[in-house]
């Protein structure tokens, strides 16, 4: 994995999706917290991973953060990266329709989040 000389432009990706960003905390070198808002107010916690593969500890992370902040939705992100069977396993075990693993940030209309299932692995567009 090539080494990220600067943070993502979490700000323009957050726009692009349709949110509006509430806080970024930057956890480690490669790990971010980002509190997101919707278009109806809804909370979002998007757990962004900044390495080649996302594993289950990862998963059962931003489980746990969800646990204790209770947002509408919790998003853990692969910038740039994959999730392992193990991670999807782990997620599909939690049942909790509040996670999903993502390589690109869902656009915010309620609808397409709600609709997503549970873990559901978004491909990057781009």
């Amino acid at each position: 994995m090539v080494k990220r000389s600067k943070v993502p432009d979490f700000e323009r990706m957050a726009r692009e999706a349709g949110y509006r960003i509430i806080g970024i905390e930057q956890l480690r070198s490669n790990r971010w917290l980002i509190t997101l808002s919707d278009s109806d107010q809804h909370t979002v916690l998007v757990l962004a991973q900044a390495r080649s593969l996302i594993g289950s500890a990862d998963v059962q992370d931003l489980w746990e953060l969800v646990r204790l902040r209770n947002p509408a939705t919790g998003i853990l992100l692969a910038l740039d990266g994959s999730f392992t069977p193990a991670a999807h396993h782990t997620c599909a075990e939690l049942r909790d329709r509040r996670l999903h693993l993502c390589t690109s940030l869902p656009p915010a209309a309620p609808s397409t989040v709600e609709e997503s299932s549970a873990c559901n692995v978004l491909a990057s567009s781009r």
